[in-house]
């Protein structure tokens, strides 16, 4: 007999979470699912622990397998689940003794294709809780009230999880999330579940916000988050912009503030991955290295030129200026400071840029965009010797 909700795990080498895990699926106060439990080819006590629970309780249908993989979640559900609905559940985390109670409640509305609710983050190392940043949304909405919400709705779409899907829209927007996920696979599948949250909302008729945080989210220092640090992850951040555009223009919410909140949002990624990068094992050379490969991509210039803005720059001005101050004589540099400036060093001659960084005081004002400053100071400094560097630069300035 098919189950109401069908709710999928996947394990690997967590067997020092996976019972606090299953003791909270099977201490739901709703009790008609099933339960997926994929052990992804652990080397630790993992399937042990699942095997000792799956024979305690049939809801529970694992599956064994030899070898850990990847990319395969979704189809699986989509081949496995019996359920309406569909929950994932990271196997390090848990939840709420009524989080599948609640989460269903508003699927018995026919027009209602989403179920969403917040979550705690839990700080592994120190055992410290504090709210997910998710918004305080509460109620059903539809699909025209994205345009307005949409700053708020977004903050919960970056996680599968804490989210009940109807099954049959969860299965149909499989063709589109493939490919959207070849261009997300070129830079280790960054962004994935953003990309199908905001695939299967553009399917929705209505959602529904449970303003509670009943799921547990664990952060570990070592998360996919931190390692992912390769220049690689560039691709995944421009194919999730294009995604997120393409969603905007789907439900007709395609406003500038919008929009706006779309591009901030990938330049942050695009600091954090400056960031990962600086916090990474290596010398300092290769970190410069790498952050300059990121930089010199073309499309990302591109986004650069055309979102030249205070916003923009506040957010890439402390890793750059990292750069700068540990660079030495890195021959990687010019590339970051074109990212942050492009009008000023984008076709700067080699004299004039080589005149520059040696000039801490005068990169300082640049980095940090006070021209006012740095043209002032440029003033006070002008000598024979300097006086061609200096009008070259005050004409690229703002």
């Amino acid at each position: 007999m098919s189950k109401c909700v069908t709710v999928y795990t996947q394990a690997y080498n967590v067997e020092n979470y996976i019972e606090q895990c299953i003791k909270s699926v099977l201490s739901q106060t709703f009790q008609d699912f099933e339960w997926i439990l994929v052990e992804n080819g652990s080397t630790d006590k993992t399937r042990e622990i699942i095997r000792k629970y799956a024979a305690l309780d049939e809801r529970i249908k694992p599956d064994y397998f030899d070898v850990n993989q990847d990319g395969f979640t979704n189809y699986y559900i989509a081949e496995k689940a019996d359920g309406r609905y569909i929950v994932k559940i990271d196997s390090d985390d848990w939840i709420e003794p009524e989080y599948l109670e609640k989460l269903i409640a508003p699927l018995e509305d026919p027009d209602v294709d989403i179920s969403i609710c917040g979550a705690v983050n839990y700080e592994e190392e120190t055992g410290r809780e504090t709210p997910h940043e998710y918004g305080e949304l509460d109620g059903v909405y539809s699909k025209s009230d994205i345009e307005k919400q949409f700053i708020e709705m977004r903050s919960y779409m970056g996680t599968y999880w804490g989210k009940m899907f109807r099954r049959e829209i969860f299965c149909s927007i499989l063709p589109d999330m493939k490919e959207i996920g070849e261009k997300l696979k070129k830079g280790d599948n960054f962004g994935g579940d953003v990309a199908f949250a905001l695939c299967y909302l553009g399917e929705c008729k209505k959602l529904a916000f449970v303003n509670e945080r009943m799921y547990h989210y664990r952060i570990h220092n070592n998360s996919y988050a931190t390692r992912t640090i390769g220049t690689n992850r560039v691709f995944s951040c421009l194919a999730l912009r294009e995604t997120e555009h393409h969603f905007l223009h789907k439900v007709n919410a395609y406003t500038e503030q919008n929009v706006i909140m779309v591009d901030l949002l990938f330049w942050q990624n695009i600091e954090q991955l400056f960031k990962n990068i600086i916090r990474a094992d290596w010398d300092t050379d290769q970190k410069i290295k790498t952050i300059s490969e990121v930089c010199a991509n073309k499309d990302l210039q591109l986004l650069r030129k055309e979102a030249y803005n205070s916003k923009v720059r506040t957010i890439l001005m402390g890793d750059i200026a990292w750069c700068y101050m540990n660079a030495g004589n890195s021959k990687y540099l010019k590339n970051v400071l074109m990212l942050l400036e492009p009008d000023i060093f984008d076709s700067i001659s080699n004299e004039t840029y080589e005149w520059m960084r040696e000039n801490q005081i005068l990169m300082s004002y640049i980095i940090m965009g006070e021209f006012d400053n740095a043209k002032r100071y440029m003033e006070e400094i002008t000598t024979g010797n300097n006086v061609d560097y200096i009008r070259e630069l005050q004409q690229r300035m703002h």
